[in-house]
């Protein structure tokens, strides 16, 4: 029996203790209650079904998201230590996900289908206007100056578009995203870290740099463009870390799968 075949006889780990407690504190201390199912997937990876209670933002039942990979990539980092047997493990929303099958092609996407370009209008008959012929100017005279091209007025360069300062927007009260606005403030000046939000809109960042600004110790602001504007936690006191907190370098050979 060659090496390859013998590791295949090896039956993957069983991870669900381990997985079950870190999802539950996890949820726990995000307050986002749920519950949990697992199942051995057809592709060796342990699938975990989370039911989440009641709708909570940055959830969306059946899809993918932000939020739902974040904790799953920070799950297989934690759960995947060196020098131990690794299982991936993977998250699905009110249902498990779809087992992923290495080396399967994807579908190729039907072509739309070409419309048929619209009959050509009849072209009306071109009138040709008569042929006037050059006068001579007489015998002593001076030849017109023939007369200046206009310059055609300096094209105007688009606008680069701003956001607007979400101080001065009046959003609708929302408990939920002011109570995590000064936990969030309170905590970046107790702890002396940067913590930066991403993916809020212009009313949640309003909500949150107004929930701030009573915190002592820390400054609230709101950079970026578009997609990529953030809210950040800025500390007075930055506290440096240390080299037991950080979290060592792992291969992410097994990140895409």
């Amino acid at each position: 029996m060659s090496e390859a075949a013998a590791v295949a006889l090896v039956p993957p780990p069983d991870k669900r203790a381990q997985v079950e407690t870190l999802l539950t504190d996890v949820f726990r201390l995000m307050d986002y209650p749920a519950r949990l199912e697992f199942k051995d997937m057809a592709d060796g990876s342990l699938g975990v079904a989370v039911f989440f209670t009641g709708e909570l933002p940055g959830i969306a039942p059946g899809k993918r998201s932000y939020l739902l990979d974040s904790v799953q990539f920070w799950l297989n980092k934690v759960v995947n230590r060196p020098n131990v047997p690794r299982r991936w493990v993977n998250l699905g929303v009110d249902a498990f996900p779809e087992p992923r099958v290495q080396g399967q092609p994807r579908e190729p996407k039907e072509p739309a289908p070409l419309q048929a370009a619209p009959p050509a209008a009849q072209k009306a008959p071109v009138q040709k206007a008569p042929v006037q012929k050059a006068q001579t100017p007489p015998q002593g005279a001076k030849p017109a100056a023939p007369p200046r091209a206009s310059s055609p007025p300096p094209q105007q360069q688009p606008q680069r578009r701003r956001d607007a300062d979400e101080r001065s927007l009046t959003p609708a009260a929302d408990p939920a995203i002011t109570a995590a606005g000064k936990l969030l403030a309170e905590k970046s000046a107790k702890y002396g870290r940067l913590y930066g939000v991403m993916l809020l809109t212009p009313d949640a960042r309003a909500l949150m740099l107004k929930a701030a600004e009573g915190v002592k110790g820390v400054t609230a602001k709101a950079e970026g463009e578009g997609h990529w504007r953030r809210l950040v936690m800025v500390p007075e006191k930055l506290t440096v870390i240390s080299k037991k907190q950080v979290m060592p370098d792992y291969d992410d050979e097994d990140e895409d799968e």
